[in-house]
């Protein structure tokens, strides 16, 4: 109790967050709001007339309705956002003029612009940030933020593939601000002009994009630029996938996240130079003002993500206590900056880099001084390893339930990876701002242009290595309430490791319980399934038939399936896989399910007397064919229809089943299609 008395932004934040998620369950009307509002402030209000003789007696009175205001806030504020989010936009294409709000990103055949519709009389509501995809070209690839279209499109809102337990992009979009997206084709579009005022985060931008092009003429190979870009400036789009794989294996994605890590490297060395100037105690203030514009100047050149907000405010904070001799309480400090972040944007509460960085430094700083203090170090060497030993569990015992709720695997040789990497990475963010200020020097800007070259190439071979090693990744996968029951259960622990009260403990103990409950019973049920999945994906066709642990994949792109059916492997423990590649139509039975698979153009113009009777047709690929003709040959009870297909085709086969009472499903409309059962006694057949 006197932890939470001495931490009142601890209090706030628990509350703030509490109301921000209410929405997920029930969302309120504004004027609902009132309701419990008014007396609330009411509360506080009455608090601050009480006599003194009465205020220690009611000195709940402030605190309850506080607490109650900022639970409200939350609501209302993630409400707002949500409701900017669901504009109705016209139901056919037209002219926008449009305004580029970021950098465009080229990828392998559109550009992809995160853009805003400006004012006219069609729209008379504001609208949310758009994802336009504009059909790559000579005009395209020079695009540039701030940059004004005249665009012929029509904005949907973003579809979700719904594969089983996979990603779900349209949340994301949506979470990130952006309510629908848009395809441009080539000769649609045409540039107007550009804007003249830009933001403050706009001209940041520019700014790092020339410092980017800085980093471009050292000529290095994709990988190094990449890692470079992202680690010392945060751009991420120059990485190469191959390349996150190797980080992320090996433990050292946090690396390329410009992150608490470094903005701490930055500020000190801002630091250790302005200390060699200002010298004098007098001087403190100047000082601290020097490095906080420093620091913040950084910070807006890296774009601002939240991980970086929060190590700039941190830091802030701590050197404005240290000029005006004042001590900050560290967990108040940390709480109070994400209580302001979540008041700034809401959506950073879903902000993947936002959790992580806030679990990370909450690990670091219960753990690491009760890790280091296990041992008792003399040697320098040894004791500077120690405690980067200590950060690095500490770290990942604080991010252990995010990292395998998102990404379902630890790396084994983390400790490893930042005895070696995180030393390395200092250095490179050292030698690339020497680069940026030498680099119009011919002889200096070359020779630490070629120092920095050698550490990045360095630092790439030793991830790649450590990612190679034998048994350097542990995939698991836990739910949504797994991870619910692993942190309660961590929190049990460590309350009762603090307070020795057993409550805690039991309570723990229950945790652990079901969280083994839960992953028995779900391979339980695993085991005594049988299913057959036509996964959501537009650029591949996956079918997976799976009887307990035992699996059977027909694909086009083995590697996109990996890729997309990755969660879901893990969690019904999936073995004994194989493979089989198809690229033409084929039939097959499964334990007495007769499935048929369209994906060429085989049955074009193709007619019989005596249609083939299916329990699943699956439309993969459509020829330009009329729709009797393919359905004419296919006896079916339900017609599955592929994302590839096109809209006109889908809604064509969708007719045709309507008018002969035939089950349909379309995966662009629906999402993946599952079905299961079951499994039964006798052996598996499939062929």
């Amino acid at each position: 109790m006197n932890f939470l008395l001495r931490t009142p932004f601890l209090r706030l934040l628990l509350l703030l967050i509490a109301g921000m998620l209410s929405i997920r369950i029930l969302k309120l009307p504004d004027l609902l709001l009132l309701l419990p509002a008014i007396p609330a402030f009411l509360a506080v209000f009455i608090s601050f007339l009480l006599p003194k003789s009465d205020y220690y007696r009611l000195r709940w009175l402030f605190g309850a309705g506080v607490l109650v205001l900022v639970f409200l806030l939350g609501h209302y504020l993630a409400a707002h956002q949500h409701r900017q989010q669901e504009i109705p936009f016209p139901e056919e294409a037209m002219v926008y003029r449009l305004e580029l709000r970021a950098p465009p990103v080229e990828k392998e055949k559109t550009v992809s612009c995160v853009v805003s519709i400006l004012p006219s009389d069609r729209l008379s509501t504001p609208v949310p940030k758009l994802l336009v995809y504009i059909q790559k070209d000579s005009a395209s690839r020079h695009l540039q933020q701030g940059d004004q279209l005249l665009a012929f499109l029509h904005p949907q809102p973003p579809v979700a593939l719904n594969n089983p337990e996979g990603f779900d992009y349209a949340t994301y979009l949506q979470r990130k601000g952006i309510g629908a997206t848009a395809y441009v084709d080539a000769g649609r579009w045409t540039k107007t002009g550009a804007s003249t005022t830009r933001t403050l985060r706009q001209r940041a931008e520019v700014i790092r994009m020339y410092l980017i092009d800085v980093f471009r003429k050292l000529s290095l190979s994709r990988e190094d630029f990449g890692v470079l870009a992202a680690l010392v400036l945060g751009y991420k789009e120059a990485l190469e996938p191959e390349l996150l794989q190797h980080y992320a294996a090996s433990g050292a994605m946090h690396i390329l996240a410009v992150s608490g890590l470094h903005v701490g490297v930055v500020y000190l060395l801002i630091n250790s130079l302005l200390s060699l100037v200002v010298r004098r105690n007098s001087l403190r203030i100047l000082k601290a003002v020097l490095v906080l514009s420093a620091l913040w100047m950084y910070a807006f050149i890296t774009g601002l993500p939240p991980s970086v907000m929060r190590a700039g405010l941190m830091i802030s904070v701590v050197v404005v206590a240290n000029a005006i001799h004042r001590r900050s309480l560290l967990y108040n400090t940390i709480s109070a900056t994400a209580f302001f972040l979540l008041l700034l944007n809401p959506a950073y509460i879903y902000d993947l880099g936002f959790q992580l960085s806030y679990a990370a430094v909450f690990g670091i700083v219960y753990f690491q001084a009760r890790i280091a203090s296990v041992l008792t170090v003399q040697s320098r060497p040894l004791k500077w390893m120690w405690e980067l030993t200590a950060v690095s569990l500490a770290a990942q015992l604080g991010t252990l339930p995010l990292s395998l709720l998102y990404f379902n695997q630890f790396p084994n040789y983390f400790l490893l990876t930042n005895y070696l990497a995180i030393p390395l990475a200092s250095c490179i963010i050292y030698v690339a701002v020497a680069y940026l200020v030498v680099a119009a020097v011919p002889i200096a800007g070359a020779v630490v242009g070629w120092v920095l070259a050698r550490l990045l190439t360095g630092l790439n071979a030793l991830t790649e290595f450590i990612h190679s090693l034998p048994g350097a990744l542990t995939e698991v996968y836990i739910s949504s309430p797994e991870f619910v029951l692993l942190v309660t259960g961590m929190f049990c622990w460590i309350a009762y490791a603090g307070l020795k009260k057993y409550s805690f403990l039991v309570m723990g103990l229950v945790a652990v319980l079901l969280l083994v409950s839960f992953r028995m019973i779900t391979a339980y049920e695993s085991a005594q399934q049988e299913r057959m999945i036509v996964y959501a994906d537009y650029a591949a066709t996956h079918l997976q038939l799976t009887a307990g642990v035992n699996e059977w994949v027909l694909t086009t792109d083995s590697a996109a399936f990996v890729k997309v059916a990755r969660k879901f492997r893990l969690k019904h423990r999936l073995k004994n896989q194989q493979f089989s590649v198809r690229t033409q139509s084929y039939y097959f039975n499964f334990n007495g399910r007769r499935v048929a698979v369209v994906a060429d153009h085989h049955f074009r113009r193709k007619h019989t007397t005596t249609p083939l009777k299916v329990d699943y047709l699956i439309v993969q690929a459509f020829s330009r064919q009329k729709v009797s003709q393919l359905m004419g040959c296919f006896l079916p009870e339900t017609c599955i229809v592929g994302a590839s297909v096109s809209d006109f085709y889908t809604l064509q086969l969708q007719k045709w089943c309507s008018e002969h009472q035939i089950a349909f499903h379309s995966i662009s409309m629906s999402g993946a299609f599952q079905e299961q059962k079951i499994r039964s006694n006798k052996n598996h057949r499939y062929w």
